[in-house]
């Protein structure tokens, strides 16, 4: 059965943050970073799974969902903080953490940062670095996208980037309206919720892009005192950008996702499940 979730307002500066927490309060707790940037929460079925052993948080990054985020840092120590705002609310000390795709990207910064405070890191086709190896990952996900779509699709694509570059909300998500269509293509996902879809903010996701690039990459994290585990899909959007992430974390569990392209959880749930219960076992 489904835990019910407790919704709050974390605030954090003059950011407000919109929280779920599915209580277990005698279980440990797992706070789920979505990718994106600049995209709300699509990560339903990961949440159902881990709500029946974990108190699971989960939250719609800075921005998202915002009329206006003037006057809103995008950089990345600020998107660190909140990650401390919101376990300072819920008086967590320690927590497992769950990134996927940009989300896996943001919840190494975390780690780098705050390693006390971790008890277990899953990255989940998780974003390669920072800086150049952004702008790496970046152009795989372009090519990926590009091989993904009918001539009419990448021209659409086109425009919609560089309407969403200056700003226009419509475009930027008709732009990952595509994506999301390219990514679940040949896996029988119904189309993109179009809900979910009018909280994207083009401004959000522009700012944090530039932020991604402009923060210096990402080193070695060695020997952690958690465990990590780094998941990617068979036929994932990410191909030799990865070995930034596996040499990052040479203890690391790698696990390839048969049958499964940059989101699991969609594509093989059942052997998605299998890694994901495993390693919080």
């Amino acid at each position: 059965m489904s835990q019910v979730a407790e919704e709050h307002i974390v605030v954090n500066g003059n950011c407000r943050l919109t929280v779920k927490i599915y209580p277990r309060p005698d279980s440990e707790s797992v706070i789920l970073l979505h990718g994106g940037p600049g995209v709300p929460d699509e990560m339903t079925e990961v949440r159902e799974i881990l709500a029946e052993k974990l108190q699971v948080i989960t939250f719609d990054q800075r921005g998202i969902g915002m009329k206006d985020v003037d006057g809103l840092s995008f950089d990345m120590a600020a998107f660190i903080s909140d990650i401390n705002s919101i376990a300072g609310y819920f008086n967590l000390e320690v927590f497992h953490l769950l990134g996927h795709s940009w989300g896996g990207l943001y919840a190494q910064l975390y780690a780098r940062d705050f390693p006390q405070r971790i008890l277990s890191l899953f990255l989940c086709s998780p974003a390669s670095g920072t800086g150049s190896q952004w702008e790496e990952t970046e152009r795989e996900v372009f090519q990926y996208n590009k091989e993904r779509s009918t001539l009419a699709e990448w021209i659409g694509m086109g425009l919609n980037t560089a309407m969403g570059l200056l700003g226009n909300q419509q475009a930027y998500r008709r732009l990952f309206r595509q994506i999301i269509i390219n990514y679940h293509k040949g896996y029988g996902v119904e189309p993109p919720d179009e809900k979910k879809l009018a909280r994207i903010n083009s401004r959000a996701g522009t700012k944090t892009r530039l932020a991604i690039k402009k923060h210096p990459p990402l080193g070695a994290f060695g020997k952690t005192p958690y465990p990590v585990i780094i998941t990617y899909g068979q036929f994932d959007a990410y191909g030799k950008s990865r070995r930034w992430v596996i040499n990052r974390f040479p203890g690391a569990q790698l696990e390839i996702i048969p049958g499964s392209g940059h989101t699991p959880w969609k594509h093989n749930l059942a052997e998605f499940k299998k890694v994901l219960l495993t390693f919080y076992r």
